[in-house]
């Protein structure tokens, strides 16, 4: 279940949390620790020198510490990465490249050090109260075992309904806290500080065009296949028939050598209008891959599926408002999953993000003045999309210069800077802890560190050479089937939203457009909204592309709702 939850107080506990059938208990001098066993281990202060130790690292990064440092293979995980932190401080960290999580205390002074991975697979929630620092692994442990009323952000609430970004250490509560990916929260002088280490690593690259290629093709080898994976009878993937995760399912397969049952989950509309059938349907790509005796098609069909109708559920388990308009699509791959005794899962999120498509070249090229081969590099693009150079110009140019703040010169600065943004951290979240509920471990290989420092530093222009992620189309060459290699299109699940709308959520939406929380009455323009809801319905199409519409839609109730939720409780 990946739950943790800690109380450091300075004389007496604040809690009353004597029993827990879920969760391991451990109450030492001036702390109180609550771990889920099966995720986490931890060492007692009295077998660690005055240290209390809680910890979490895949057997991948622990064989590659045994390795790399003196350290007795005997030890327990904890043992070694507290012996490892207190010889070399956070400069080991560069040593991992999966998730991991550690949380160091000293009895003797009352000090304490809990560290968050690069990417952001274990969460850290704090807050004080009563000279009393709470840390947790989910925000619902924070507000249901405290039992105080905690005051609702309001800023942040006005920025998510605006679909603004909010700050990565901060939450929908005024005074819980959350910790950055690759950061390190510890007390000085009884303050909390978070402090950053270094998130990418330096990549040695071969010179040479194919040398590179040959390298991501390694890597995603390496960051696929597990080896604790291997030991499990049947292993599931979330599969669309994209090609992230036609990436992964083919990569796993290539040395599967048919030993394991592969089962992929996905998503299929089958009984949607015709009409916009075509622009979201995916069967055919992924008749490519389930054909395969080893892997057994678990797709199902939407119809009666949608997230704003089983909200309640979801802001049970998540604890604030989230972003995730189709995130029924893993909830029933989980429950299906589930029922398959199937225990572990690969998810190929953000893989585009990770590999990028390549088109900050195309912008670097601009704003350096390197017009002849940014022309050069846009006719390339627009034969192989069959667009116009002015299309492509105004898609990929003039898009990201007016969307966003802060303009980079260098494509490889721009890629690093999405790939610190918070979105992927808080995705990894929300999905991790609905899997969890099932029973379910998901494993991201297109996060691994090594594979994400390659590819931002990787040739821009092998990213983009008339056809995006070209260096990814040409490192999966004879893995995955060339009908999805080769593809140039990707399905749009807008439309699939904006049907769910109007056919399933309907109601929903309706109520709270025209029954508000006093709240978000005080801090939104919701006849705004209610205009565009009503155009909406008058013209579905118009709203299923290149529109915000149907997310601030998604937003607006999930707030609602979550407000509704709270004045109950």
């Amino acid at each position: 279940m990946n739950n943790f939850f800690i109380e450091i107080f300075d004389k007496k506990s604040q809690l009353d949390i004597k029993k827990n059938k879920k969760l391991e208990v451990f109450i030492g001098k001036n702390i109180y620790v609550l771990f889920d066993h099966k995720h986490f281990e931890f060492l007692n202060p009295k077998s660690s020198q005055n240290f209390a130790v809680l910890s979490s690292i895949s057997p991948n990064d622990k064989n590659r510490l045994l390795t790399n440092y003196d350290e007795s293979p005997q030890s327990s995980s904890s043992q070694i990465l507290l012996n490892l932190f207190l010889k070399h401080g956070k400069n080991i960290f560069k040593d991992f490249k999966d998730k991991f999580f550690l949380f160091i205390y000293d009895t003797r002074n009352k000090n304490f050090y809990v560290i968050r991975d690069h990417v952001g697979f274990y969460n850290i929630y704090f807050t004080e109260n009563n000279s009393s620092i709470y840390l947790s692994s989910r925000i619902k442990h924070i507000t249901q075992f405290l039992n105080l009323d905690f005051k609702v952000s309001r800023n942040n609430l006005k920025k998510f309904l605006e679909l603004k970004p909010i700050r990565d250490s901060e939450t929908f509560y005024e005074h819980i806290f959350k910790t950055p990916p690759a950061s390190i929260l510890k007390n000085v002088n009884k303050n909390l500080v978070i402090e950053s280490y270094k998130k990418f690593k330096k990549i040695s690259l071969n010179k040479s065009s194919n040398g590179q290629i040959q390298q991501l093709r390694q890597l995603l080898k390496d960051s696929i296949i597990k080896d604790s994976n291997l030991s499990e009878k049947k292993i599931g993937f979330l599969f669309s028939g994209g090609l992230d995760s036609s990436t992964i399912l083919s990569f796993y397969r290539s040395f599967n050598n048919g030993e394991q049952s592969l089962y992929a989950y996905t998503s299929t509309y089958d009984d949607i209008d015709p009409k916009i059938k075509n622009l979201i349907d995916e069967r055919d790509y992924q008749k490519e891959i389930i054909k395969y005796k080893d892997v057994k098609d678990r797709s199902f069909d939407s119809k009666k599926l949608s997230t704003l109708t089983d909200l309640d559920w979801y802001l049970k388990i998540i604890g604030q408002p989230f972003f995730f308009p189709n995130l029924y699509v893993a909830k029933h791959s989980f429950k299906l999953a589930s029922k398959d005794g199937v225990k572990k899962i690969y998810n190929g999120n953000d893989g585009d993000t990770v590999i990028s498509h390549g088109y900050e070249y195309l912008l670097e090229l601009f704003l350096t003045l390197r017009w002849i081969k940014l022309y050069k590099s846009i006719n390339k693009v627009a034969k192989i999309r069959n667009k116009s150079r002015f299309f492509v110009f105004q898609k990929t140019i003039l898009s990201q210069i007016s969307l966003n703040k802060k303009t980079f010169l260098s494509a490889k600065k721009k890629h690093e800077s999405i790939l610190n943004q918070s979105i992927h951290s808080n995705a990894i979240e929300v999905q991790s802890l609905i899997a969890a509920e099932y029973g379910i471990e998901e494993f991201y290989p297109f996060y691994n560190i090594d594979l994400m420092s390659f590819c931002i530093n990787v040739r821009p222009n092998l990213k983009l050479n008339g056809i995006s992620r070209y260096i990814l189309r040409q490192a999966i060459k004879g893995v995955v089937p060339d009908k999805i290699r080769k593809r140039t299109d990707k399905s749009n699940l807008g439309h699939a939203l904006v049907e769910t709308f109007l056919c399933k959520d309907r109601e929903i939406i309706e109520n709270y457009m025209n029954n508000p929380s006093n709240l978000i009455s005080k801090i939104y323009d919701i006849e705004c909204l209610k205009k565009q809801w009503k155009d909406l319905q008058k013209n579905p199409r118009k709203f299923s592309t290149g529109s915000n519409v149907p997310s601030l839609i998604f937003s607006y109730v999930v707030a609602n709702r979550w407000l509704d939720l709270n004045n109950e409780k």
